[in-house]
């Protein structure tokens, strides 16, 4: 048994494979391309989205307690 550039496993052997190949590969190709730009399209959309309010404001909340807790657990200079 073989696998296909998908991961089937497939019976038969390498060369009847052979002839029907390049266009099965060029389709392949084809439709990898086409994913792959709707991908990076969905992609940009999703970067330029902003940023929920609800998060940026955790992210404060949190970026506050960092800094309170270490100034807190700063070394101070003795007298």
């Amino acid at each position: 048994m073989t696998r296909d550039e998908f991961g089937d496993r497939r019976r038969g052997n390498a060369e009847a494979r052979c002839g029907a190949k390049p266009v099965q590969r060029r389709r392949s190709v084809e439709y990898q391309d086409s994913i792959g730009k709707e991908l990076r399209n969905l992609y940009d959309d999703v970067v330029a989205q902003p940023v929920p309010d609800r998060f940026l404001k955790l992210l404060n909340q949190l970026e506050t307690n960092v800094l309170s807790s270490a100034t807190s657990n700063a070394p101070r200079k003795s007298e």
